[in-house]
């Protein structure tokens, strides 16, 4: 069993006698309950833009960032762009709203602040997270009061179904998922219909185009850390 409360811990921040002795209490119930050594590292980065805004941002990734577009989900109510490194790094799964007029919980969220408002359905959702057993680590965490959307909700919100979600945290309105795969398996999301858009492609192709001319490409490592502001 791993024990979380060993493992070397890294930079320079000085935390509260409080903050100390609540995360030392958090992680030992933790490992203790299974959680620990179920839970791996993160599978997916879902951030969610405006409409007609996601081709742009493809640019933008390819630009910045080692990502290619890889394939898009075609649903009902969006289309979400799944870009990708390997599999050893996260995929980012890049929500875009096909009416301006949707309205759901992370619109309700948005539109609560000043800032959110004017851009209603641009926003981090969260992150997905594997796990060797979907199903008791969701058991589990709602034994911790943890709420989660059922399939039916999930559906509703075009999110995958295969992917058990939390429900908006409170502290920091972002959402945590878990899904499992095979060892050495792809990812695979069970979400709308399958398809390689031409205006996603292009714009995948104009920014790698650019990240060459500019000598970047070899500079650039993935992502090595989030930050969550509380």
């Amino acid at each position: 069993m791993i024990c979380s409360t060993n493992m070397p811990r890294f930079g320079n921040k000085k935390n509260s006698e409080f903050f100390e002795e609540y995360v030392y209490r958090l992680l030992t119930e933790r490992d203790s309950s299974g959680l620990t050594d179920m839970i791996g590292g993160i599978e997916a980065l879902m951030i969610s833009v405006e409409p007609g805004n996601s081709v742009e941002y493809i640019t933008e990734l390819a630009l910045m960032t080692p990502y290619e577009y890889l394939v898009t989900l075609d649903s009902e109510k969006h289309y979400t762009h799944v870009l990708r490194i390997d599999m050893n790094s996260p995929d980012i799964l890049l929500r875009e709203v096909k009416q301006a007029s949707h309205n759901d919980i992370f619109r309700s969220l948005n539109d609560l602040y000043p800032v959110g408002a004017r851009r209603s359905h641009s926003r981090y959702l969260g992150e997905i997270l594997l796990t060797t057993n979907r199903h008791e680590v969701v058991a589990l965490q709602q034994e911790r009061e943890f709420r989660f959307f059922p399939i039916g909700q999930l559906a509703d919100l075009d999110l995958p179904l295969n992917v058990s979600i939390s429900k908006p945290s409170p502290y920091t309105q972002n959402v945590v998922g878990y899904m499992e795969r095979p060892e050495n398996g792809i990812r695979v999301y069970q979400h709308g219909n399958c398809s390689i858009l031409s205006t996603a492609q292009a714009a995948n192709d104009r920014g790698k185009e650019m990240q060459a001319r500019l000598g970047i490409k070899d500079l650039i490592l993935p992502i090595d850390h989030l930050a969550t502001r509380i």
